[in-house]
């Protein structure tokens, strides 16, 4: 009897080690932003009776990115970000090679990114006071991502909608449904004119919340003579398969499924979180007309290193998402994949960026910094800033009209005659 309580024992501690062990080292997206604010708040503790970790001093690292061949990858990003996010990055010479100063002693993982090759994390790398590193990282060549197409769209009636505010306007919305990857999509509205004369040209607007709420925004974009297929994803961690879903919506009018929508020329259009969404769709396919970003997010790093110095105070809880990303020292590549700026490509179509400087929730200098990059790129980027706008740009301060002129303006630029 002893024997076999002693056996169950055995098995159930083992049992639970093999648990524990999973929990602390799974990537599903259900377990790890949990376990990362249990992390961080046991750290807080601890560091609220022994204080934060002291900076013994500083040190250089040296990197060499190269190719899977051993050639060095010229113009590439490399950094490593301290425990508060705060950020050493550089760009490779010909050789390849970047030197990065002024890092506080301890150990880190590096990472890099350039264009046409994925990104990719070193392994542990040691800083010490007053003395040299070095980490040597190898790029995979950037694989196109493989989606699925879908198959089965299904436009539904359509009904006729008006909005006063914050533009008074008129258009007819359809619903859209596909089958997503075996699994319903995510609410998603096609809006055109009263009386569309010709294939129109088809704004992707992504809103960062649900599409329906954001209907009056929508209505006024198909009046001046857009086709506009509206969807808001869920906020999530798993933001790869919501841009799969994009991806797929982007096929579908390609193919020249949406009526009176013209597959050939296609802008896509978000802000704020679903900025996210934007330059990520940008990085796997460059292949639209022009792009149109308010008050995205552009450097997770930036606005981690805000929270952590306690100059930035944002609302819905955002705080807690970017602590569920993890210590920017030990786990990285979390925030380097989302930090569009430093995964801008020279293909890139001309960009609109539109932002508040007194923006509360994303801060104005995160899209000063993508337009930097942008600029550094070749890319054609225009600049809007707005002064006391709330983050999203509307109707307190009365800039929802010029907002619309602008974002109007810039559309008809870019795509103008390409019905």
């Amino acid at each position: 009897m002893k024997e076999n309580k002693r056996r169950w024992a055995i098995i159930t501690a083992a049992l639970l080690l093999v648990g524990l062990g999973w929990l602390a080292t799974t990537d599903h997206p259900s377990i790890w932003p949990a376990r990362n604010v249990l992390l961080y708040r046991g750290l807080r503790w601890w560091w609220g009776l022994a204080g934060e970790p002291a900076v013994a001093g500083r040190g250089t690292l040296t990197g060499q990115v190269l190719d899977p061949q051993g050639r060095p990858i010229a113009g590439a990003w490399l950094a490593v970000s301290e425990w508060n996010a705060a950020l050493h990055a550089g760009r490779t010479d010909a050789q390849g090679q970047v030197t990065l100063t002024g890092i506080p002693a301890g150990v880190y993982r590096a990472v890099s990114a350039a264009p046409g090759y994925e990104s990719a994390v070193s392994g542990r790398v040691a800083i010490r006071r007053q003395q040299t590193s070095t980490v040597t990282i190898t790029l995979p060549p950037a694989v196109r991502r493989t989606v699925a197409p879908s198959h089965n769209l299904i436009l539904g009636e359509p009904t006729r909608l008006t909005c006063d505010q914050p533009i008074a306007s008129t258009a007819v919305r359809r619903t859209v449904q596909f089958d997503n990857a075996g699994r319903p999509n995510q609410t998603t509205l096609y809006y055109l004119p009263d009386l569309p004369e010709s294939q129109l040209p088809l704004l992707l607007t992504i809103y960062p919340g649900p599409a329906e709420l954001w209907e009056c925004a929508s209505l006024p974009l198909a009046e001046a003579g857009y086709a506009v297929l509206a969807i808001g994803p869920a906020y999530t961690f798993n933001l790869e398969a919501d841009v799969d879903e994009l991806e797929r919506l982007v096929m579908f009018a390609r193919q020249g499924r949406f009526p009176g929508g013209s597959g050939r020329c296609i802008a896509v259009l978000g802000g704020s979180y679903s900025g996210l969404h934007v330059l990520r769709l940008l990085e796997r396919d460059p292949a639209f007309r022009a792009a149109l970003l308010l008050g995205p997010p552009s450097d997770l790093f930036d606005l981690r290193h805000r929270l952590e110095m306690g100059t930035y105070h944002p609302p819905y809880g955002l705080d807690q998402a970017l602590i569920a990303l993890g210590l920017p020292h030990r786990e990285p590549l979390r925030y380097w994949q989302y930090s569009g700026a430093y995964h801008v490509r020279p293909d890139f179509p001309p960009l609109a960026l539109l932002h508040s400087r007194s923006d509360e929730v994303v801060p104005y200098r995160q899209s000063e910094f993508l337009a930097e990059r942008l600029v550094e790129a070749g890319v054609v980027v225009e600049t809007h800033f707005f002064d006391q706008a709330s983050h999203y740009l509307m109707d307190q301060q009365g800039n929802a009209p010029e907002v619309y002129q602008l974002a109007l303006d810039f559309l008809g630029r870019t795509m103008g005659g390409c019905e």
